[in-house]
């Protein structure tokens, strides 16, 4: 019992900011090596279908989401005015900003897609 108690205010003790925020986690050598083989094999697969990989900012515009989901989603996400007074998002999906970069990719005028 004495044990239990020890180890209780132990971790009462122990500061929040030595643990990965709540819905993260961290990846020590032994479990990268796992997700870096597995997302390898992802990776292969996907590209013998012909598919290619793309990647954006972590960053977005909050009024980028706001078109899609509306004002509530701004409740919902992890947003904040950066140094330039930009209302901008940790990006919480990715289909909004590939609409973007398809959209920056495309001719207007045509819809042909550079």
């Amino acid at each position: 019992v004495e044990e239990t108690s020890k180890m209780s205010v132990a971790a009462a003790v122990r500061p929040a900011y030595l643990d990965a925020p709540q819905g993260t986690r961290d990846f020590y050598p032994p479990e990268m090596q796992i997700r870096n083989w597995l997302f390898g094999q992802m990776r292969e697969s996907a590209m013998r279908f012909g598919f290619t990989e793309y990647d954006a900012p972590v960053l977005e515009h909050v009024e980028l989401y706001e078109r899609k989901a509306g004002e509530e989603i701004k409740d919902q996400m992890y947003a904040f005015v950066d140094k330039e007074g930009d209302h901008v998002t940790l990006r919480p999906e990715m289909t909004p900003t590939l609409a973007r970069m398809v959209l920056n990719k495309t001719n207007l005028q045509t819809g042909e897609v550079r």
